[in-house]
């Protein structure tokens, strides 16, 4: 209130002065003075807070005064209506829980009026108001409709307003109509006179009247339309705020000329034992607005008790009949007969019924039951329980299948869901017929029924997909709770088949390629989009990446993300200067097993299980790295070179050609990859190594090596890795025939004697996804492979590791076509010969590393 104190104290300020200045000039003239004031306020205009309160206007008059609201308001009140000569009236106000408002008093004497203006601020600053519907057709015959409105002015309904504007014959709109005021026209200015527009006479008779408003509706009345035709006017509902500022919404009133008319399209129909909501649509129906007029008598086939109705709330909406049904807990089916009925006021009747029945609630069964089902339609009239694991809002759900040539489902993504049993011993894949239908939010428990569901069982490794479900099939969902989830905690050798498709936390892991993104791939062949503004729109070539983990003794384990989920790069910045994207600890990885087909098809052999991350958080490796790094080459200095960017080490590449090459690793998509101004669409330039060559010798017939030394001297532990990132072909289906398999030889004498490191299978080299004809087995990157070398490489002074060709098989561009990319297929149909031109068969590598713990 201290802004109002202010106000009035300069107001009276300026009336002293003014009366001070008046006395001293009339006693200097030594002449007898009385003060004569008619009529004066000490303020004319106000401004209160939104809280309680009271604030004072003091009158100044000769005479008696009366005082008065411009308008009746419940919100206000005066301490007195009449005075006498100089004086004060207090207003007292209430707390405005809505928009701000504005009341005047009044104040005359005789003839004489002067006006104070309050303005009260509001709770609400953002009025809301509307019609649930902005349109309405109503039945010949008059009738009293009520229309909901939605509002947030709750508390001002008081100081709604609402007008009517009827349209002639010729459809133009005649002068709006007051049908619901405040109150009379506020009264003030400094005049105080009275007065105001008269209301217009009407060309078209008004046919709407009595209007009134609670925050959940209108109310009003309409006459018997006689006039042969259909009838239109507009309802406006409004309000104004004591700036002025006008919230209004408008609801088209037609009137026709048509009698009732309701025809259910069934007379009869059978539903679940489950608590639902159910519709049974209209043939005929002019009913909506009466919906509140209409009698619903239900008359159950075994009487029920008054509050062990099953049938809850019929109504008449626009979908046609509505009703909730609770769940039948008996074992039986039971029945009842929906009855509807509407007299309109001439007289005019209209029935509809309708028999129901309801099927009992189906028993529960359990995961192993159904996952020895023979595949096939599910018969079982039972349902499942378990928690929903995946996340509907998460894009790294499932890999897009690819449905043509140059186009994956990314739909499937949202379609797909993952239910664990409430012991998290087995999990399945869910497949519903729309993303609409798959709402389960993640952590919920639900209860699935099983009723028209497919069975689709992989045996190797052995998994289950439910496929056909719709949200029928949902028959109860609870509020999600991440702590009833069964922890799970295993390490990569304790996997098994039944973890697929369950959320399992996998310990001691550590990313291989840690300077890099979660996609490590071209993002010039993904979809475009605002992740990815520089991809394909035509034609993407890939969905999903895959990025290796391992754990301390070697093991590993892929990680999937798709293109789609938005933390998989960064969104702006530059590459490898500046940052990694992934974590560069070790620790638990939180995510969903799966065993996936699609991403295989392009980056080869991804182990047996895979882990999906619903989000980026859930890849907690936030621990110490537990491995440490005796040599590693990663180019990440963009230097033609074969110094190693971490220890010491040496690359024997023997007659091979080298040359700088670009790696696939940058941390934005659009950056530009050390390059000075080109996109780089997700690679980055010089930011690999290159070996060319023809590759195998023919005169020996045997595969030529390139070598990898470092020393172990002093270093001791229980297990040494070898990791090399790496591919061939520059995007280019002429630079295809580099070698496709490799051995892995080591020394320990210095390179006197070689042999083959033990249970290592040959490691695989692929070419890299081209500009046209692409062969869909082809990998836009470079794919990841980790050997684990034998005991006796620690404490050496040299190592060293070869790697040779196998064999002659290579890579050959099938020349696909829309109607034959499934099986025109590329990877590893060729053989290399001697006309292959050395500069075509290529090593393209992105990353070295040897690694212990």
């Amino acid at each position: 209130m201290k802004t109002i104190f202010n106000k009035q104290k300069r107001s009276v300020a300026g009336v002293l002065i003014a009366l001070t200045a008046l006395t001293t000039a009339l006693t200097g003239c030594q002449k007898d003075f009385e003060l004569d004031l008619p009529l004066a306020v000490s303020a004319r205009e106000l401004s209160l807070t939104k809280d309680a309160g009271s604030t004072h206007v003091l009158v100044y008059s000769n005479g008696d005064w009366t005082a008065r609201f411009t308008r009746p308001v419940k919100w206000a009140s005066l301490n007195k209506l009449q005075g006498y000569g100089n004086n004060e009236i207090v207003f007292t106000y209430s707390a405005n829980y809505g928009i701000s408002r504005k009341i005047g008093v009044v104040f005359e004497k005789g003839s004489l009026a002067d006006t104070v203006m309050f303005s009260q601020a509001g709770t609400i600053t953002d009025a809301s108001l509307s019609f649930s519907k902005p349109a309405v057709t109503l039945l010949m015959s008059r009738s009293q409709i009520f229309t909901p409105i939605n509002t947030n002015l709750r508390y001002c309904i008081d100081d709604l307003e609402a007008t009517v504007t009827y349209y002639d014959s010729d459809g133009l709109p005649n002068d709006p109509v007051t049908v619901l005021t405040r109150a009379e026209a506020e009264e003030g200015g400094e005049g105080g006179e009275e007065g105001g527009d008269e209301q217009q006479a009407q060309p078209v008779d008004p046919w709407i009247s009595n209007v009134s408003v609670t925050y959940k509706g209108i109310t009003f009345d309409v006459t018997d339309n006689d006039t042969g035709f259909a009838r239109i006017a507009d309802l406006t509902l409004f309000i104004e705020d004591a700036k002025g500022e006008i919230t209004k919404s408008v609801l088209t009133v037609t009137q026709g000329i048509d009698k009732p008319a309701l025809k259910l399209d069934s007379n009869a129909e059978t539903y679940e034992g489950y608590a639902q909501d159910c519709v049974v649509p209209a043939t005929l129906n002019n009913l909506v607005p009466y919906s509140d007029q209409i009698g619903y008598d239900v008359a159950y086939d075994v009487p029920v008790a008054e509050e062990a109705e099953w049938i809850l709330k019929p109504a008449i909406t626009d979908e046609g009949l509505t009703f909730s049904l609770a769940r039948n807990e008996g074992s039986e089916p039971r029945t009842a007969t929906i009855r509807l009925s509407f007299t309109d006021e001439q007289g005019n009747f209209v029935s509809a019924s309708c028999k129901i029945t309801q099927k009992p609630y189906p028993t529960a069964t359990d995961f192993a039951t159904v996952r020895a089902l023979a595949p096939g339609e599910i018969t079982l009239q039972q349902y499942i329980e378990g928690y929903v694991v995946s996340d509907p809002d998460s894009k790294n759900i499932v890999s897009s299948p690819q449905t043509s040539q140059f186009f994956f489902d990314r739909g499937e993504n949202d379609r797909t869901a993952y239910i664990e049993s409430l012991d998290g011993k087995w999990g399945f894949c869910l497949k519903f017929a729309s993303s609409e239908d798959n709402t389960p939010a993640r952590f919920s428990k639900v209860r699935l029924s099983l009723n028209g569901a497919t069975l689709e069982k992989k045996n190797s490794p052995e998994c289950y997909t439910i496929t056909g479900l719709t949200a029928a099939n949902i028959l109860e969902t609870s509020t999600p709770d991440e702590f009833k989830i069964p922890v799970k905690t295993k390490t990569i050798d304790q996997l098994t088949d039944d973890d697929i498709f369950t959320l399992v936390s996998v310990t001691g892991l550590e990313i291989m390629c840690k300077d890099g993104a979660y996609t490590n791939c071209t993002d010039g062949y993904s979809f475009k989009d605002n992740i990815n503004p520089i991809g394909t729109a035509t034609a993407p070539r890939w969905d999903v990446a895959p990025l290796m983990c391992y754990d301390n003794t070697g093991r590993t384990i892929y990680m999937l993300t798709n293109t789609a989920a938005p933390w998989r790069r960064f969104s702006s910045g530059r590459d490898l200067e500046f940052n990694s994207v992934v974590p560069q600890g070790s620790g638990t990885f939180r995510g969903i097993v799966v065993a996936d087909d699609v991403a295989p098809i392009r980056f080869g052999d991804l182990g047996r299980y895979q882990l999906r991350a619903m989000t980026a958080e859930e890849i907690a490796l936030t621990d110490e790295p537990f491995s440490k790094t005796v040599v590693e080459w990663n180019w990440n200095d963009r230097k033609i070179d074969l110094i190693p960017e971490i220890g010491e080490g040496e690359i024997n590449k023997y007659g091979a050609t080298q040359a700088a090459a670009s790696d696939f690793n940058n941390v934005v998509c659009s950056g530009k990859g050390g390059h000075a101004s080109a996109e780089q669409k997700g690679l980055v330039v010089n930011g690999a190594i290159m070996f060319t060559q023809q590759w195998w010798d023919f005169d020996a017939d045997e595969g030529k090596y390139f070598d990898i030394s470092f020393s172990t001297q002093g270093i001791s532990g229980s297990n040494m890795i070898f990791g090399i990132v790496w591919g061939h072909g520059s995007m280019s289906n002429t630079t295809l025939s580099g070698p496709a398999h490799w051995n892995l030889l080591y020394s320990v004498d210095g390179g006197q004697t070689f042999q083959a490191v033990p249970d290592c299978p040959i490691i695989k080299k692929r070419s890299i996804t081209w500009w046209t004809t692409t062969s869909q087995d082809s990998t836009p990157g470079f794919t990841e492979h980790l050997r684990k070398l034998p005991a006796d490489c620690f404490g050496r002074e040299k190592v060293v590791l070869r790697l040779q060709v196998a064999d002659k098989v290579t890579d050959i561009a099938p020349g696909t076509s829309a109607s034959t990319y499934l099986t025109n297929l590329g990877i590893e149909k060729g053989t290399l010969s001697p006309s292959v031109a050395a500069g075509n068969s290529q090593a393209r590598i992105g990353t070295i590393t040897v690694r212990y713990n």
